[in-house]
């Protein structure tokens, strides 16, 4: 009886530290349209974790060698500046007397980036019922939680930034 237990209470902790997994190459694939493998990886960070699999997952990519690639991938993207909701998640500010410190650049260190493009995905829950798309950042600020994704490219140093963020 106790092998049963043992081996039930094993099954269970390796599908809540493994099961929740995913492979972050197809996550991005599939939402941005690129793969990280295609370009020269400078940095890497994932602190999603535990059930709910809140966290941060964050990647900096060089993609000065592969360019062709890069104008496919941003040819649907948003030109900078960013929306005035995103930049006040992504740098803080104030607006209509809020200030907001999220300051999330400094999770993925994103610079402030002058020329280049940008892509928004909310992920949260509520998108369908509120506008059905998950590029409009419209609603953000009026949640508790954050799920969205974003990446940047910075068109002056080559560079791509991505950031998931999961509360």
């Amino acid at each position: 009886m106790k092998r049963i237990v043992l081996i039930i209470a094993t099954a269970i902790c390796a599908v809540c530290l493994f099961g929740c997994s995913g492979s972050k190459s197809n996550q991005v694939d599939d939402s941005f349209g690129f793969v990280k493998e295609d370009f020269e990886i400078t940095e890497e960070k994932d602190s999603h974790g535990g059930f709910v699999g809140d966290g941060d997952y964050y990647l900096i990519l060089d993609c000065s060698k592969n360019q062709e690639k890069v104008d496919e991938i941003i040819s649907d993207w948003k030109a900078l500046p960013l929306s005035e909701n995103l930049e006040l998640i992504m740098y803080g500010g104030t607006k209509d007397g809020t200030t907001y410190s999220y300051e999330l650049y400094k999770i993925g260190n994103f610079p402030k980036i002058e020329n280049g493009y940008y892509k928004f995905i909310d992920r949260n829950s509520n998108v369908s019922k509120e506008s059905g798309d998950a590029s409009d950042d419209s609603n953000l600020f009026k949640r508790h939680s954050f799920n969205f994704s974003i990446a940047m490219y910075d068109s002056d140093t080559k560079t791509m930034y991505y950031l998931e963020f999961d509360t």
